[in-house]
């Protein structure tokens, strides 16, 4: 006879030691089991994003999967805060780059503050020391947590992230990370309690703003385990300025350390791109479209405010490359006024949503650098400004880019996908296929090394969690055969986990996390393989 389960909540009945532990355990449990449909969901809608669909479609789309995206930052800060109850919160020794993780950090949050109508700066003492060793997942949590605060409670204004530090005690860094706002500001009498779990300032905050106060707390504790703290200055519908205080230890870069670095990062510089569209939903999605790839995308309505915004972004030091002109029917009247009026010449590229018999005419006798019309595929739009961009530099401004130019010039490569999840399969191998890729899909790490026996590829995408064999061991398994064939095969790893070290350690060459967009898949995938965009040949 089988065991009866006894289903009633004895937690009152346990010590209050091992009532934390089971809380723990179901925190984590619940939180991996839910972030694993969040991805799935997050997955699925992407893929379908980068296929034709209605205005209506899109746009309802977008909005489930920012909604997804908010729920899985949810569940990521509860399993963490189920880690710092478990005391399962041990901190990596990793060399890594200050400003570079900054500035990724920054640019990630980039579309958030552009959405929002905020400006988003940062800035460092020149004097700091740029390599560092200590926790970057863990560092750029803390100050990630620290900026979308800053963000979300922000209505008009801008967002300011500040880095300062000193030499300290035993060979370590002080820093210094200030986070500065014009927005609500925080009560006196509230600042203490935003530190503790699930706390705002009041039950008005909330229903305003949403949240269920965990990222303060998570970046507090995390500054605590860097052996520093967090301290706020905040005047009453002022704004508010975050002091985050840390010492992590100075680091030397050696040159493998470097290569590594430069694996897991793209090495192309970001893009400035302005974006000029009469269309909220349109500015949004371009924004969102262009913020997942090597680009800084700014947003404006008309042509009026793109001129105080090409002279803001020349006065930071970052003057704008490229122009997206997506202004409805007729966009040739307002490229001749924009490109007229500008005092240096800069790619433009024209969105439509239907092309026209004479378009592409049009655009080589006005000097546009790139065309795309409707349906059109989320890679495309940032292929085509990397392409206008490069060929400027080139000198080569008078091609046109177009939809049927990125085909021609795109190399079609092989990709190995190994990766236990169906639909990660299945939308992995669609986008990759939409991209005139050839993919073989295999669901373990034992059937990719054995694949790799079988025929070459240019690239293995390599989830890290697979049944029979993992990621870890198929990477190890397929490099331990490499000396005989005398070629590096390019394995790019899949994980919904910080495991970048781990990557590293393995022999891995890129990173890819879940979920991921399509763009972002692109990326990885074609940067490691050797690039996606040359022009054809003419």
């Amino acid at each position: 006879m089988d065991e009866a389960i006894d289903l009633r909540d004895t937690s009152r009945d346990l010590p209050a030691h091992r009532a934390a532990d089971a809380r723990s355990r179901f925190l984590v449990n619940t939180s991996q089991e839910i972030r694993s449909r969040v991805n799935d969901i997050i997955t699925q809608t992407s893929g379908i994003l980068d296929t034709t669909l209605t205005l209506e479609q899109r746009g309802s789309l977008v909005s489930a999967q920012q909604s997804a995206e908010s729920l899985l930052t949810l569940v990521n800060d509860l399993y963490d805060v189920s880690r710092l109850e478990e005391g399962d919160f041990e901190l990596e020794s990793t060399p890594f780059l200050l400003r570079r993780t900054i500035d990724h950090l920054i640019k990630a949050l980039s579309p958030l503050a552009t959405q929002r109508g905020l400006d988003l700066t940062h800035e460092f003492d020149p004097s700091l020391d740029d390599w560092l060793v200590g926790d970057p997942g863990r560092f750029r949590q803390m100050v990630s947590n620290l900026v979308e605060n800053a963000i979300k409670f922000t209505n008009v204004g801008a967002v300011r992230v500040s880095v300062d530090g000193e030499p300290g005690a035993d060979g370590n860094v002080d820093l210094k990370i200030s986070v500065s706002d014009t927005g609500i500001g925080i009560p006196e009498e509230a600042r203490e309690r935003i530190f503790e779990w699930f706390a705002q300032g009041n039950a008005a905050t909330s229903r305003n703003f949403g949240g269920i106060g965990l990222g303060l707390p998570i970046a507090a504790r995390v500054a605590k385990s860097m052996g520093g703290d967090i301290t706020l200055e905040s005047r009453t519908g002022e704004g508010s300025t975050f002091h985050c205080a840390v010492s992590i230890k100075h680091g030397d870069a050696p040159d493998e350390t470097q290569n590594i670095v430069d694996a897991f990062e793209s090495a192309s510089a970001e893009i400035p791109v302005l974006i000029i569209s009469d269309v909220e939903e349109d500015r949004r999605r371009l924004v969102t479209i262009l913020g997942e790839t090597q680009m800084s995308p700014i947003a404006v309505a008309h042509l009026e405010p793109a001129f105080g915004a090409l002279q803001r972004a020349a006065d930071r030091g970052s003057p704008i490359q490229a122009v997206v002109l997506a202004v409805g029917d007729d966009p040739f009247h307002v490229f001749e006024r924009f490109n007229s009026a500008l005092t240096e010449k800069i790619p433009i590229v024209i969105t439509v949503p239907s092309g026209r018999r004479g378009d592409a005419t049009m655009c080589r006798e006005l000097g546009v650098a790139g065309y795309l019309a409707g349906p059109i595929a989320a890679g495309d739009v940032g292929d085509t400004i990397k392409a206008v961009v490069k060929l400027a530099e080139k000198g080569e401004s008078a091609l046109l880019v177009t939809s049927h130019w990125l085909r021609e010039g795109r190399s079609s490569l092989k990709v190995l996908i190994a990766d236990d999840s169906p639909t990660n399969l299945r939308l992995t191998t669609r986008m990759l296929e939409n991209r005139d890729h050839s993919v073989t899909a295999v669901e373990n790490g034992r059937l990719a090394v054995e694949a790799t026996r079988m025929d070459t590829y240019d690239v293995v995408l390599m989830d890290l969690q697979m049944p029979v064999m993992d990621g870890i061991e198929a990477t190890a398994a397929i490099r331990a055969e490499e000396g005989a064939r005398g070629v590096r095969l390019p394995i790019v790893a899949i994980t919904a986990y910080d495991d970048r070290q781990r990557c590293i350690e393995a022999g891995m060459d890129g990173y890819l996390s879940k979920p991921y967009r399509p763009q972002e898949l692109f990326e990885a995938v074609e940067r490691i393989a050797g690039g996606p965009i040359e022009p054809p040949t003419l």
